[in-house]
């Protein structure tokens, strides 16, 4: 198998009565394991051998439910697998895993716990293995959200954290679509957002109940809700699950609010270095006409941590103050603007301050600055390190690629801004900027690594149950929702921030000499459109993208 898969099979098998069957089941164990933490490449190994501990106790007393064979498999993330979509082809052609006696798949994630296999594999001897079905914890939107490209809210889609139980026949025939219909397959968009909704969206919308009927509209299938899947909580809320009739087999990991994004192994702790805001850049994007609007609820919330925040606009305004980045503001994009961000940044840096990161935000995030602090404290700022809230563009193409999006707050290492300002630039100005650095990282070699806590869109735009899972660390957008509100239920802020006064005097003649300079070194920009279906092949040094 290939060397960047670092695939691991453990085939464990059952006592020798069940070798008296010719073709025996299986349950196939998949561990979709992201390869940039090792954490969690720790925690996916650590559920392997989980797995494996409780089926060997099963076979020592004598109590297995079933007459299956086990096969556990730690597939590594390539930069698509997170879909579980552009997955499965892999998964079938090319290990060879999903085989004609797969009779269950359990598709599970690093932080995903297997409370009991014994109880999993008598909740798998019960239901039918023959029917076109899957099962999970069930999740639903409060509203239509722009996440969940607008469908209708009362759908159910798994908690992928939670574990989901596939039958065979139901995966095989979606690997068969997913492979041989790639073009003219029912997928709502071309972008990938939540991989969750866009999995039950998309077998909802192109499989049938009858296996020999090409017809969508001749049964539905709809994911069903097992008890036996479960959520867990942040500990201090409640959530009621209602109708639990059975044990939890399969559970979602829960992060605890004060120690979140710190590791439970050693060695990971000994690579973190404590970080806090002060070691941060916050380049906050705005323009003239929301000075009023939107600067003042940042202001008096997260900008009290946040001592170094600088607000880059289109006009300078030394009363707030702001930087002239000296590009004209547009409707959409902001590229061009970006990538002067980024050098304006590196100038303002200097040598004078111990910043280790920059966090590029707009004018309407929220944000908590010591959550941030903390995730960072455990990614190494030396490195090239790019986290956000990871969206993916044509990810089943050859020219598909991973993002992380704008609204939610993307943080980078000093050494990726560097290369970033040497080595990306704009097809035009108003090329969408989260997805040209995207696109440009990833050619230069750059993974998108996901932060869970950071969120594109409201709280209201996400199932309650995962919020209160994971602490956020970000959100978007002010309209519909009380800013202040969000930012002290879901952020930890305070009703009375003490915000401080952003610049002394002696700051803001410094910074308009900054804003005098408008521009250091202005990126190339080259005419013609966003290559997004042309490879990236003839690109040569500098990336013009």
């Amino acid at each position: 198998m290939p060397n960047w898969m670092l695939e691991v099979l453990f085939l464990l098998f059952l006592p020798s009565s069940s070798f008296a069957n010719t073709d025996p089941r299986e349950v196939l164990f998949v561990i979709a394991c992201p390869q940039n933490s090792r954490q969690a490449q720790a925690e996916c190994f650590a559920l392997a051998d989980s797995v494996r501990r409780q089926h060997q106790q099963l076979e020592l007393v004598g109590i297995v439910p079933g007459d299956y064979i086990l096969n556990v498999y730690v597939m590594h993330e390539l930069f698509n697998y997170w879909t579980l979509l552009d997955a499965l082809p892999h998964l079938r052609g090319h290990t060879h895993l999903l085989s004609a006696r797969t009779e269950w798949i359990i598709w599970c994630q690093h932080n995903t716990h297997v409370v009991s296999l014994r109880d999993l594999l008598e909740q798998l001897r019960r239901q039918d293995s023959r029917e076109l079905a899957f099962y999970g914890h069930a999740l639903y939107d409060s509203e239509a959200t722009i996440v969940h490209h607008f469908a209708h809210y009362r759908f159910p889609y798994p908690m992928f954290r939670a574990g989901i139980v596939f039958t065979g026949v139901l995966l095989r025939r979606l690997s068969d679509l997913l492979s041989t219909n790639v073009r003219n397959n029912s997928r709502p968009s071309e972008f990938s957002i939540d991989a969750s909704h866009e999995l039950a969206r998309f077998i909802f919308n192109n499989l049938s109940l009858d296996p020999h009927s090409g017809a969508v509209k001749s049964g539905k299938i709809v994911l069903k809700s097992a008890s036996y899947i479960c959520p867990t909580t942040v500990p201090g809320k409640s959530l009621e699950i209602a109708n639990v009739v059975a044990p939890c087999a399969l559970q979602a990991m829960p992060k605890e609010p004060a120690r979140q994004f710190a590791s439970n192994f050693r060695h990971q702790k000994e690579r973190c270095l404590h970080t806090t805001g002060s070691h941060i850049y916050f380049a906050i994007k705005t323009c003239a006409k929301f000075y009023k609007e939107r600067i003042p609820i940042i202001e008096r919330t997260w900008a009290a941590d946040a001592l170094y925040r600088r607000y880059y606009s289109d006009v300078a305004d030394v009363s707030i103050p702001t930087i002239n980045t000296g590009v004209p503001n547009v409707q959409t994009g902001h590229c061009a603007k970006t990538m002067v961000i980024f050098q304006l940044s590196l100038k303002d840096i200097g040598e004078k301050m111990d910043i280790r990161w920059i966090m590029l935000v707009d004018d309407d995030t929220l944000l908590s600055v010591s959550r941030v602090s903390s995730l960072l404290s455990c990614y190494n700022h030396t490195e090239l390190v790019y986290l956000g809230q990871r969206y993916g563009y044509r990810l089943h193409a050859p020219d598909g690629f991973n993002y992380h999006t704008g609204g939610a707050g993307i943080l980078l290492s000093m050494p990726l801004v560097r290369l970033i300002v040497e080595r990306c630039s704009c097809p035009s100005p108003n090329a969408p900027d989260d997805m040209i650095l995207g696109y440009c990282l990833q050619t230069l070699g750059v993974a998108s690594v996901p932060v869970a806590g950071m969120h594109q869109a409201r709280p209201q735009d996400y199932a309650g149950e995962v919020l209160q899972m994971q602490p956020p660390v970000t959100f978007h957008k002010f309209w519909n929702m009380d800013p202040d509100e969000t930012y002290r239920q879901w952020l930890g802020g305070s009703s009375g921030n003490r915000s401080i006064s952003l610049a002394s005097e002696k700051e803001r003649v410094a910074f308009a000499s900054v804003s005098s300079l408008h521009v250091l070194r202005r990126l190339p920009l080259p005419g013609g459109g966003f290559p997004l279906e042309t490879g990236v092949g003839s690109l040569s040094n500098h990336l013009d993208l």
